[in-house]
């Protein structure tokens, strides 16, 4: 079975977790907690200013993901357990672990029909299983990531599929979708390369991935929230100029200072010396720990 596939149990679990999801649409996720002004850490002033959508039923945040697929993610066990995860960092570390696609659904359960027990779920049963990413999606927007954090997956080094998820809380969750371009343009040159729903039949890179989800509304069996129609016709403009190597405008990126061109080759470059020395100094630390444990080991003959 997919690793990412929620099984309702039996009766019994289902009315007892959707009993719980409506007295907690959240899960028990709740927001992170944010440091003082003047201590380091995230900053509850630099918060990236989401939808103030609220789904139907629970009048809860919905951030803009289809009611159905919402609907899902609430009745999965996975979203439940990541109420234990309380950090971002703790988060993005299972993100880099589970996520392996990025589509709204599990590959192949979309449009299926089932006579099981999540058939009442308001057809979630017809529309697909929920996947790993939103869920993941979910988690994040549930923590209120602030700008940094949002910067910090769109150029992270280890994966493909966090950098994705980056992009699509933007998509999804941005309040305001004039900032859209200048958090994507950064990276429509981007070559790093993914499986969107992880197969090589969508393979595609950052940069394609990111001007499709500023053109295109259907994303795998979604439908992403409309961009107002200036807004829309400003991005293909600037789009068309910087086809044509004619942009009018530096490379930015939105919240201000650090970004400039994103991640680039120059930091991945610098990311691997890092990484190389890293190495080096931890294998040295473990000839040294062994070489203490060989002569404590002969003092204590002794």
């Amino acid at each position: 079975a997919h690793p990412c596939v929620y099984m309702t149990h039996n009766k019994y679990f289902f009315s007892g977790r959707l009993e719980a999801v409506r007295q907690d649409p959240a899960g028990g996720n709740r927001t992170q907690e944010y440091a003082e002004p003047n201590e380091e850490g995230p900053h509850e002033a630099d918060v990236v200013p989401l939808v103030k959508i609220a789904d139907p039923v629970h009048g809860a945040p919905a951030f803009n993901i289809n009611p159905m697929l919402l609907e899902g993610i609430r009745m999965g066990d996975r979203f439940w357990e990541l109420a234990k995860l309380t950090t971002f960092g703790e988060v993005v570390d299972a993100i880099f672990y589970e996520v392996k696609y990025v589509t709204p659904w599990v590959p192949g359960t979309h449009g299926k029909r089932s006579s099981g027990m999540q058939s009442a779920v308001r057809g979630v049963s017809n529309a697909g299983t929920p996947g790993i990413a939103y869920t993941m999606l979910l988690k994040l927007f549930l923590l209120r990531l602030t700008r940094d954090q949002v910067r910090s997956l769109l150029r992270h080094p280890d994966s493909p599929y966090i950098r994705a998820i980056g992009f699509l809380y933007l998509r999804l969750g941005l309040y305001d979708f004039k900032e859209l371009w200048a958090w994507f343009q950064p990276y429509l040159g981007d070559d790093d390369q993914f499986f969107i729903d992880g197969t090589p039949a969508t393979a595609t890179t950052i940069g394609e991935f990111v001007r499709r989800l500023m053109t295109d509304q259907d994303f795998f069996g979604d439908r992403l929230p409309r961009l107002p129609v200036l807004v829309s016709r400003q991005i293909e403009d600037k789009l068309q100029k910087a086809a044509s190597g004619v942009t009018d405008e530096p490379p930015t990126e939105a919240g201000g200072g650090g970004g400039g061109s994103g991640w680039g080759p120059e930091d991945a470059e610098r990311l691997k010396r890092k990484r190389a020395e890293l190495a080096e100094a931890e294998g040295k630390v473990r000839s040294l720990r062994k070489l203490l444990s060989e002569r404590e080991a002969q003092a204590a003959r002794r």
